[in-house]
């Protein structure tokens, strides 16, 4: 990047087609406590052109290795795309525009925690779908898990009903990283039911098992992925119940390019590791009630 720190974008190959997973900033100030990218903290903003050129050398690097051509973009890669959204927005239109990078908007997605209501209203005229990274409906367990939420769940879900509406939207995609005995039980697939079943359209829940992640400090040395039969019991509850539910298959894992593992170990001006707030939670796991962490 132009002033000598870094992001990292994945190229992802699926059949006929390749995605491409950005990052919006270097760092990320979220701070959830599963993700290599929290541990960062944030660095800056990207600016628009920055994260098209991200799209540009992917590109390039799929013609120069005979991979599949890019159809998909996603911003599920470092930072929070509404902290960033105005320039988010500026390459967005660049990518979808038939003057510019010709993706079609249904092929770009946007993945975000809705910090708040009014960051998630911001993204109402984006030409791109829409995810919400939920984790947890219960906003005890989400605090822990994303401890930078202000909200209750049930504000931000409304917020994102009205935006929506707005945008006449067929459905929000709502995203779980699911850990062993964290969130991965019936009752946390009841809430999260609870708090998806009143949005229009169609939700469809995207379940991705978490990724085990050397370096996240104390808090990500609690966590193992949830098992394969937990999550396939959690993908079965919300089908019961009339959600779409797909289970996505981890894929990076060994270079360290999967969800949640993206990190620049020597960016410029990068902060330590955010330990005390590590440990904070991790105190705070410790002390949870059991049962609602089943």
């Amino acid at each position: 990047l132009r002033r000598g720190d870094e992001v990292e974008a994945v190229i992802i190959p699926q059949g006929a087609f390749s995605t491409l997973c950005v990052s919006s900033q270097v760092g990320c100030r979220q701070g959830c406590t599963f993700c290599a990218t929290g541990t960062m903290g944030l660095l800056r903003s990207l600016a628009a052109d920055e994260i098209l050129a991200q799209l540009h050398a992917a590109a390039a690097a799929v013609r120069q290795h005979g991979m599949p051509p890019l159809r998909n973009v996603v911003f599920m890669g470092m930072g929070e795309p509404a902290d960033n959204v105005e320039e988010v927005s500026r390459a967005l239109h660049a990518m979808v525009h038939p003057f510019g990078f010709q993706l079609g908007r249904s092929y770009v997605c946007v993945s975000t925690v809705g910090p708040s209501p009014g960051h998630i209203r911001a993204l109402e005229p984006l030409p791109a779908r829409l995810a919400w990274s939920v984790h947890a409906a219960d906003d005890r367990l989400r605090r822990l898990l994303v401890p930078t939420t202000r909200h209750r769940m049930s504000e931000l879900r409304d917020a994102w009903g009205e935006t929506l509406q707005a945008r006449a939207d067929r459905g929000l995609m709502a995203e779980v990283t699911l850990i062993d005995g964290v969130n991965d039980g019936a009752d946390a697939a009841a809430s999260l039911h609870g708090l998806l079943a009143p949005l229009p359209g169609k939700t469809r829940v995207n379940l991705i098992p978490y990724n085990a992640n050397a370096g996240l400090g104390a808090a990500g040395r609690l966590f193992r992925p949830a098992q394969p039969e937990a999550v396939r019991a959690f993908q079965r509850r919300l089908l019961d119940r009339g959600l779409i539910c797909t289970v996505r298959t981890p894929r990076g894992n060994e270079e360290s390019s999967a969800c949640g593992m993206l990190r620049v170990e020597h960016a410029k001006g990068s902060r330590a590791s955010r330990g005390d707030l590590a440990s904070s939670v991790s105190d705070e796991f410790k002390e949870a009630d059991t049962a609602r962490m089943q």
